[in-house]
């Protein structure tokens, strides 16, 4: 049985509540933002006359009883404490001249921090860096436990309307949330916070729209303790949503760092690149530019899209944003491997070759189905060409490495290399065979990708 009386159990109570049935619409959402703690939270003495005294005309009295016990403890956990001292006694944040920085405190400890502590969620801000690569990301993303899913996010300003922020979390989203009715929002104005549910728009099918749910001032005593009841209700409503969304590959508008400095930004509707000052990024981009033209020339399926350069800033900019989704099962393999095929069909017969196949550059389309596609084409080049150096033997064919020059086989004996990495271990007899045919140390005893796609339509036919 639940100790009511322990330290923190008002924080497992919320944790505990999960809504299965969500509110409909914005006045339903609201209304469940209003509701009382199941288990209220204690308050000491201190606390305790500090909401007493700012409440001397009885319009806290309400939110008073739905938040907290009704008498004061003698001491209270160093988390509950904690939480309360940003909620009833903060640091001051409202001065004319206080810039987006100057908030970030108030505006994490209120929201971020206290949604983190009550969901086991995590979030994330990002910075400035990605408005010079044209890339959109919101300036907080909260991630629910154990979700990729940005099902709260907040677009932050210092000063100005209310109404940029909250068009700025809709406006450039891409809906991917499949049956949820909406994900949630804050839009922040100095000591103005706008709740807001996004909701897919019907009339466009893929953008989302704002609807505001109720705006709360973190000036005033009652509006930051009405903001603190709202986020705990709306806490309970996270897991729910999630549950309707389709599992995704990595955390949505994360910025990954590999170990040789690229970073890689995932913004709203793309992929943003950028390479450290040690590559050689000129030669890297151009060499992306022409093979790009020439696989959009050409036609070449199953391939990303290079839509930005920018030499000065060391970045290119791609799309779309895949699923880092290995196929699951045989049929899944099947059709994985065909739609690479279909990629080195074409690209082969232009003499071009991708030299890196890795089951980290075969991406799945979002919303396409069982459809994959290929990206990384920092490797790529024409084909013959010399050898290289600076990639992994485990990984790649032999002759990259050891001959003086190699050919569009090498991609080949990737395919073998995919098969044999495969999640899916329990290969049938056929893909067996292709694989070790594949995998042959002589590149001119390897099939070609066109007889390869050839055996692997007829084993998706059969």
């Amino acid at each position: 049985m639940e100790d009511e009386d322990a330290p923190d159990a008002w924080i497992k109570a919320i944790k505990d509540e999960q809504d299965t049935v969500l509110p409909s619409t914005c006045e339903d959402v609201k209304d469940h933002l209003q509701r009382a703690l199941h288990v209220k939270i204690p308050v000491n003495d201190r606390l305790f006359q500090i909401m007493s005294t700012k409440n001397s005309t009885g319009e806290l009295s309400s939110m008073l009883d739905k938040l907290f016990e009704p008498e004061p403890r003698e001491t209270l956990s160093d988390i509950t404490a904690a939480v309360l001292r940003e909620v009833i006694d903060p640091l001051g944040s409202g001065s004319e001249s206080a810039t987006e920085d100057t908030y970030h405190h108030l505006w994490d400890s209120v929201i971020a921090m206290l949604l983190r502590l009550v969901t086991d969620g995590n979030f994330r801000r990002n910075t400035n860096a990605s408005s010079s690569t044209g890339a959109y990301r919101p300036d907080l993303c909260f991630y629910g436990m154990n979700s990729n899913v940005c099902v709260f996010r907040g677009e932050e300003k210092a000063s100005g309307e209310l109404d940029v922020p909250v068009k700025e979390l809709h406006e450039k989203l891409t809906w991917r949330y499949d049956d949820a009715p909406y994900v949630f929002g804050y839009a922040a104005v100095g000591l103005l916070v706008c709740l807001v549910a996004i909701r897919k728009d019907e009339k466009t099918g893929s953008g989302a729209k704002a609807e505001k749910i109720e705006t709360y001032n973190l000036g005033s005593l009652k509006g930051r303790l009405s903001f603190f009841l709202a986020l705990l209700n709306l806490s309970t409503l996270f897991q729910p949503v999630v549950d309707l969304i389709q599992p995704l590959g990595i955390p949505e508008y994360i910025t990954i760092k590999r170990s040789n400095g690229v970073q890689i930004e995932f913004a709203e509707d793309c992929v943003v690149k950028t390479y450290p000052q040690s590559m050689p990024s000129d030669d890297i981009i151009r060499n992306l530019r022409e093979l790009h033209r020439l696989m959009k020339k050409h036609s070449v399926p199953n391939v990303v899209e290079l839509k930005k350069t920018n030499m000065k800033e060391k970045y290119v900019r791609l799309t779309p944003i895949g699923l880092l989704s290995p196929p699951e099962n045989a049929q899944q393999l099947l059709m994985a491997l065909r739609d690479i095929l279909q990629a080195l069909v074409v690209l082969h017969a232009i003499n071009l070759m991708h030299r890196d196949l890795r089951w980290e550059n075969v991406l799945k389309y979002s919303d396409e189905g069982d459809k994959w596609f290929l990206i990384d084409f920092d490797e790529g080049t024409s084909s013959p060409a010399a050898k290289v150096t600076h990639l992994k033997a485990e990984s790649h064919a032999p002759e990259i490495l050891s001959s003086s020059s190699h050919t569009v086989k090498v991609d080949i004996w990737s395919v073998g290399y995919l098969l044999m990495t495969s999640p899916f271990q329990d290969l049938p007899p056929q893909l067996e065979s292709i694989k070790s045919q594949c995998l042959q140390k002589n590149p001119s005893s390897r099939p070609t990708a066109e007889s390869l796609l050839t055996v692997i339509e007829s084993l998706i036919e059969s």
